[in-house]
């Protein structure tokens, strides 16, 4: 079984594809044939040594990869899932045995969902990791029907899917972008679409002078415009790094690779993985992948180069 990986942290020129032994799933696991698996920025973090330090109890080769699509292989003892099932699922790649970025990936069912034959799995494999990170920020800023919420990089993807998700719970929604993404972020569903940069702060201001009810930090600028929510609002930040420090607000910051970790899953993952499955069938999340955005394995190196380019709107695929 092949899989993209990398001996030590660096650039795209550091992957190469690796020999893995085959896999056997043990209790409540299941082995996936891999449709497609994302690159996403997280990927990218791990690959450069970003994340070395969450990575300290685990030896080279390393397998990046947190989302995927593709087809039950194996079904290990306690599960009830058909061979040749179509499921979408997310992974912790910081694990002895890696990611999703492999012909094959080895997982606690908890972590997949199924989806219907119609589906597209490898567009599908664009949306599991970003989509549950946005049903998380959401959670947590805790918005009824009609409040509003900024969600700031609504062009990329996780913002992309806040948008959709807080349109579809009947949030008022604001959206920044630059020129040429503002037919986007309105096709996504952004009532009011702002500047990405030179007068953000004058336009949030004059499309909501009493302050917006939430801020989902997806463009990591949030803590310059933390002062436009109004007290007792949300601000959720989606790196520690970039943590949203303000007395007058509920602050959060989001890590999905912390719900993820096994073999202590919290149930709310699968049901929101479940979710996820059927927004991806009825509409309600778009996939969106990079045109010329899909590779095959053997080509990892100049996807991950892809990944890194900035303005790449959707994601970027790698097929086994």
């Amino acid at each position: 079984m092949q899989a993209v990986a990398f001996d030590h942290f660096g650039g795209p020129e550091a992957i190469r594809l690796a020999d893995r032994p085959t896999l056997e799933p043990r209790p409540g696991e299941v082995v996936i044939d891999v449709a497609a698996a994302s690159v996403n920025p997280t990927d990218i973090m791990m690959l450069s040594g970003a994340q070395a330090r969450m990575m300290v109890d685990l030896a080279p080769p390393y397998t990046a990869g947190m989302e995927f699509a593709g087809r039950v292989a194996q079904c290990g003892p306690g599960v009830n899932l058909g061979i040749g099932q179509a499921v979408v699922g997310v992974v912790n790649p910081r694990r002895p045995e890696g990611g999703a970025q492999a012909q094959q990936v080895r997982l606690p069912v908890a972590l997949v969902a199924p989806i219907n034959e119609t589906v597209g799995l490898i567009a599908a494999a664009a949306v599991p990791m970003n989509a549950l990170t946005a049903i998380l920020c959401l959670e947590l800023s805790d918005l009824s029907r009609g409040q509003s919420v900024l969600v700031t990089g609504g062009a990329g993807a996780m913002g992309g899917f806040a948008i959709q998700l807080a349109r579809q719970a009947g949030l008022r929604v604001l959206a920044n972008g630059g020129d040429s993404d503002h037919s986007l972020l309105s096709q996504l569903g952004a009532d009011i679409v702002l500047p990405r940069d030179t007068g953000l702060e004058d336009a949030l201001m004059a499309a909501c002078p009493e302050g917006v009810d939430a801020l989902i930090d997806a463009a990591l600028i949030g803590a310059r415009l933390s002062h436009r929510v109004r007290s007792g609002g949300a601000a959720v930040a989606l790196r520690a790094s970039y943590a949203i420090v303000d007395d007058r607000l509920r602050t959060f910051v989001v890590s999905v690779g912390k719900a993820l970790q096994e073999p202590d899953i919290d149930p709310s993952v699968t049901r929101n993985i479940e979710r996820i499955a059927r927004y991806i069938e009825d509409g309600t999340l778009t996939p969106r992948v990079a045109a010329n955005g899909v590779f095959a394995l053997r080509h990892a190196s100049e996807a991950y180069r892809m990944a890194q380019r900035s303005g790449v709107r959707g994601r970027v695929l790698l097929v086994p």
